[in-house]
């Protein structure tokens, strides 16, 4: 969060479709709640190779999105409150005093103004509220610490605790979310094997007791990877921006340290959802799939979303932006300023709409341009995005499968032969019906 900027408005206040994109604009999880149902959820529940693997992704998809909300609305704030009380940096869990969680990160390292954050902080809640309840709060901690480096430290503390145990409950819930699904479908069906592929092919052959063993030894997996990322990453995030270390991955978060900011102080960053996905809830999908078939396709299913969701929604909002501005004379993409050459400009972010209104280099008229094209280019972009997601992904995906499931079959055909080279027609029959009726 820079605290020059933020401007803290309600989401949706006046219910129109403006304040609507800036929340969801700034809110991660909430934009991939939305990019899960509409590319992850309801276009591939209809593209689905049959009505199990249709209801597991239904089922999947709607977990994800009550935890999209869960998250942020409930756990996070419950964070923030108990481990600035438990430090002892704040004396009350009521007022204005938790709010000192929101100062950003960049006014906590070593050469930052931590009394210049605290008081920008202030402001921005106190011109909301027309008091001065908030920099009189800071005031007071600050004044109780006269020691702005052991603030810091203090603070920086209590962000990395709370960043380590959302981590840890985030990575746990998406962990357990597959699982669920996988339950779900065995219960009804009784067979062990990757739903997509029900109609396709037979059962695995595995015992009830071989399956048991390996679910407990995922789950075990499972568990490593939900906690141990979370750990070492929340840790070197603080040593990152605690230090001045010559390390180049420490050097970069420090450079860096509002990517590790949560707006509002309850709702994570990009930087740290992508931790959160790749360090936990990938190896969680590959560990708990219940054969090669399924395992290929969550592996390629997850690099795509991964890469959609952070490529191809910036990619489409850079080149419609762009072209907006030129068209139409609009603001939407944020150049800083800076003359840009042709490859510097696809890496050109669009503005946060939640801070338009206190942009400079813009006059009214191209204000109100920009605010209604760049809201309709935001919503064109996402719902794009989660098309091809929804519709281009699960039909390369199953045509894989499929390819992958006919290869399986006349590889069992080749070894049959193989087996019985020598047997008549007869016998063939005989011994392949007698495998048949085993398995």
């Amino acid at each position: 969060m820079d605290c020059k900027k933020v401007s803290y408005t309600l989401p949706f206040k006046g219910l129109n479709i403006y304040n609507a994109t800036s929340y969801v604009q700034d809110h991660t999880l909430i934009n991939r709640g939305i990019t899960t149902l509409g590319g992850s959820t309801f276009p591939q529940c209809a593209m689905s190779n049959n009505k199990y693997e249709a209801q597991e992704r239904a089922l999947m998809g709607g977990i994800y999105f009550i935890a999209s909300y869960l998250t942020p609305v409930l756990l996070i704030p419950l964070y923030n409150k108990h481990f600035l009380k438990n430090k002892g940096i704040i004396s009350s869990l009521k007022g204005a005093e938790k709010k000192i969680i929101q100062v950003s990160k960049r006014y906590l390292t070593p050469d930052a103004n931590l009394k210049e954050g605290l008081e920008k902080t202030a402001k921005i809640f106190d011109e909301k509220n027309g008091t001065n309840e908030h920099q009189k709060a800071f005031e007071k901690i600050y004044n109780k610490y006269n020691n702005p480096d052991k603030l810091k430290k203090d603070l920086l503390s209590v962000h990395e605790k709370v960043l380590m145990t959302d981590f840890i409950t985030t990575g746990a819930m998406w962990s357990a979310i597959p699982w669920i699904a996988t339950e779900f479908t065995q219960s009804r069906t009784k067979r062990k094997d990757f739903s997509a592929g029900f109609e396709l092919k037979k059962d695995n052959s595995k015992s009830d007791e071989e399956v048991k063993k390996s679910k407990m030894k995922k789950l075990a997996w499972n568990i490593a990877f939900s906690v141990i990322p979370g750990i070492i990453f929340a840790k070197t995030i603080t040593k990152g921006l605690s230090s001045k270390s010559t390390n180049p991955l420490l050097q970069k978060i420090a450079k860096n340290p509002h990517n590790f900011d949560y707006t509002s102080g309850t709702n994570m960053s990009k930087t740290i959802y992508a931790a959160i996905w790749i360090l936990s809830s990938f190896p969680a999908k590959i560990i708990s799939s219940r054969d090669s078939n399924e395992r290929k396709d969550r592996a390629l299913r997850d690099i795509g979303l991964f890469t959609m969701f952070f490529g191809g929604d910036f990619l489409i909002n850079n080149i419609a932006g762009r072209i907006a501005d030129k068209i139409f004379g609009t603001k939407i993409m944020n150049d800083e300023g800076k003359k840009l050459n042709f490859f510097q400009k696809f890496k050109m972010p669009l503005r946060n709409f939640r801070t338009l209104d206190q942009a400079k280099d813009i006059s009214p008229e191209v204000l109100k341009k920009t605010k209604s094209i760049g809201a309709g280019l935001y919503w064109f972009s996402l719902l794009t995005n989660t098309a091809l997601i929804g519709f281009g992904l699960p039909k390369i995906l199953n045509k894989f499968l499929r390819h992958n499931i006919e290869k399986e079959k006349q590889q069992n055909i080749s070894n049959f032969d193989l087996a019985f080279k020598g047997k008549t027609s007869m016998q063939k029959f005989i011994l392949h019906s007698k495998e048949i009726t085993t398995n």
